[in-house]
């Protein structure tokens, strides 16, 4: 392999990662995959012997994607002094929710898991544990109870995350701290 060229197999899960998060799983096709890599089947089939497989590879790089990026947000948060909760908390959210990749795994998820193996579930919990320790970390500097987080996290998917999911207007800002102050003072 040449010099600062990416690997076929980089190539291929690229190539497969815009499939996969504009059409979603089930409307992508392999034939779709070797043609937008602009390889042969064979080539993709010694990579990934399955579709599946194809797309765990594709997930587990978004998964390192967004723990790097979450970890920035929150580096960026705590180097802000006199950060206030809500502020931090609805950042994090949105940068969760600003990549639309992100967006389109729930709606696979949610949609297509009939379709998905064990491991892809458990891939699943793992993405999820990327915004869950993101939230935790920023709960921590507050004095609240970290039982707390389930009952925010709880609030907030349903004002922000369960919106976007349905192609909806989520919640406003303003709107959504008046739905949490009553949590914020425990």
């Amino acid at each position: 392999m040449a010099r600062g060229r990416p690997s076929k197999k980089a190539h291929i899960v690229k190539s497969a990662r815009g499939l996969f998060t504009q059409q979603g799983y089930q409307s992508t096709s392999i034939d779709q995959v070797v043609a937008t890599a602009g390889v042969s089947k064979p080539t993709v089939y010694s990579n990934f012997p399955t579709k599946l497989v194809l797309w765990e590879a594709v997930f587990a790089e978004l998964i390192e994607e967004s723990q790097y990026e979450m970890q920035a947000v929150l580096d960026g948060l705590n180097t802000h002094a006199k950060q206030d909760f809500f502020t931090g908390w609805v950042k994090l959210w949105e940068t969760w929710l600003g990549l639309p990749e992100r967006v389109r795994v729930y709606r696979i998820l949610l949609g297509e898991q009939h379709k998905m193996m064990a491991s892809t579930l458990l891939m699943f919990d793992e993405f999820e544990g990327v915004l869950d320790s993101a939230l935790l970390a920023w709960l921590g500097h507050f004095s609240m109870s970290p039982n707390t987080l389930f009952i925010l996290k709880a609030v907030t998917k349903e004002a922000i995350l369960t919106p976007v999911l349905m192609n909806r207007a989520s919640m406003s800002a303003t709107e959504l701290k008046r739905q949490l102050d009553p949590l914020l003072v425990l």
